[in-house]
């Protein structure tokens, strides 16, 4: 192919060319939105947007820095895709509660296989509603009542070896494998009839195989750099960059044990008072019921199997978690300690602990609370708007990944008096009603506020 009469050059490089050109025109174009959208932002590398700075120095480093220099909305690319970041409580409460019809769904970075996609963590539009319709009777502060013989036999094993450790250790010892192993069990008995052992089993599966689930590592997968950088190609190809985000090993592991489970729910006569039977319960329940419109789905065995997957991962590393640092907080405050265990003696006693009078111990409720404001679980929640819309002036592009940022959120200092400081008394009765609920989101919040959340004491 001859260029202006004069250079002549071979139709393959040609194309190399021209496909090079385009790519770098469209990465020049999808890298601009932010500042044709009047969002502020950071200077990016071309292709790589600000990817390899995340992974060097962590999200929430990124976003605490751009907080700081741009406010509370402002624009990050990972690859060629955008993130706005949000911590402005106003446009929270438009995205959670107001136009929340419009940002039902779920930013996607990969390409999830069909196991994951029946999950509620990651489903959209109506399948999302379906799903949690269907399971939030599951969690009505009558069915967790039903749970505490469960959670007492767990608490049992955990106050002996609590003891134990304390008498082997005096100096002090590592309490966060121990809180894990509690916390397993927890989850094991009072979703699922199931009595792993994982406190008294030092080598117990469960433990290990969900340390494996829960070891997400991007940078050492390819195929999920690649798809991250340039969705364009994983939409192209689905098969081929289709995830399970962990080892295969620790899911099919989770997957065999719940499917076990299930096929014995589904021939038994037992009245089982868990989380997995009520579920069970829920989907035969809700074939038989009318909806505006028509019959409501229920769950689909794989939807019940997917869902009880994630919960018995998913709740056993944030409850953990939350309870390690409520340790750790109350090690380095004993004053408040102190406060706590006060209370605790006073309103328990020697009475049996109960669903019910876990209510009554206001300090109880406020140290969890100003924990899950300085630790929450969760420091970014993502949704995705269904049409251009515009919020408080801020123009958010249909499909438009919208991060809310919560450990921004949960430090901003026009919310929060001295925010780096650990403070119950932010949440003592004639204070709470004075926080601005969409500057305080550790389970989410609005129309997607956690399954149980309301029936919790925190």
């Amino acid at each position: 192919m001859e260029i202006i009469g004069i250079i002549s050059l071979p139709n393959w490089l040609v194309g190399i060319l021209a496909s090079v050109l385009a790519i770098c025109v469209y990465t020049w174009y999808k890298q601009s939105l932010f500042r044709r959208l009047g969002i502020p932002t950071k200077k990016t590398v071309f292709l790589l947007g600000d990817f390899v700075d995340m992974l060097k120095e962590g999200f929430s480093y990124i976003s605490m820095d751009l907080y700081k220099k741009h406010g509370k909305v402002f624009g990050l690319y990972t690859g060629n895709k955008p993130t706005m970041v949000i911590s402005d409580p106003d446009i929270i409460k438009h995205i959670m509660v107001k136009d929340f019809e419009h940002f039902t769904d779920r930013p996607q970075f990969i390409m999830l296989s069909k196991f994951w996609r029946s999950a509620m963590s990651f489903a959209s539009g109506d399948a999302w509603r379906n799903i949690r319709h269907t399971l939030s009777p599951s969690f009505t502060s009558g069915k967790m009542r039903n749970m505490t013989p469960y959670l007492h036999r767990c608490l049992d094993i955990f106050h002996g070896l609590l003891e134990k450790n304390i008498e082997e250790h005096p100096q002090g010892f590592d309490i966060d494998p121990m809180v894990r192993c509690y916390t397993m069990d927890v989850i094991c008995a009072t979703s699922f009839g199931l009595e792993v052992s994982a406190q008294t089993d030092l080598e117990n599966p469960f433990i290990k195989h969900s340390k494996e689930f829960l070891d997400i590592n991007p940078s050492g997968n390819p195929l999920f750099i690649i798809q991250i950088l340039f969705p364009e190609l994983a939409n192209a190809f689905p098969k081929l960059f289709e995830s399970n985000l962990v080892a295969k090993h620790a899911i099919d592991f989770f997957k065999n044990a719940s499917i076990s489970l299930f096929e014995d729910r589904k021939k038994s006569d037992a009245n089982y008072k868990d989380l997995l039977q009520l579920m069970v319960n829920a989907n035969k329940q809700a074939e038989n019921e009318e909806t505006s419109g028509g019959k409501r789905k229920g769950l689909t065995d794989d939807e019940i199997l997917t869902n009880s997957v994630t919960f018995m991962v998913g709740a056993y590393d944030t409850t953990a978690a939350t309870i390690v640092w409520i340790l750790y907080e109350m090690a380095l405050h004993q004053d408040l300690q102190q406060k706590l265990v006060d209370e605790i003696e006073e309103q328990i006693g020697e009475k049996e602990l109960s669903y019910d009078n876990v209510f009554t111990m206001r300090y109880v409720d406020m140290v969890m609370s100003e924990t899950l404001r300085m630790h929450p679980p969760n420091t970014r929640l993502g949704r995705q708007p269904d049409c251009d819309i515009e919020i408080c002036g801020v123009k958010i592009p249909k499909g438009m990944d919208c991060t809310i940022s919560t450990d921004i959120v949960h430090f901003l200092e026009e919310y929060w008096e001295d925010p780096y400081t650990f403070n119950p008394e932010r949440f003592s009765p004639e204070n709470k009603s004075k926080i601005n609920e969409y500057a305080y989101l550790p389970v989410r919040g609005g129309a997607a506020e956690l399954c149980g959340y309301a029936s919790s004491p925190a």
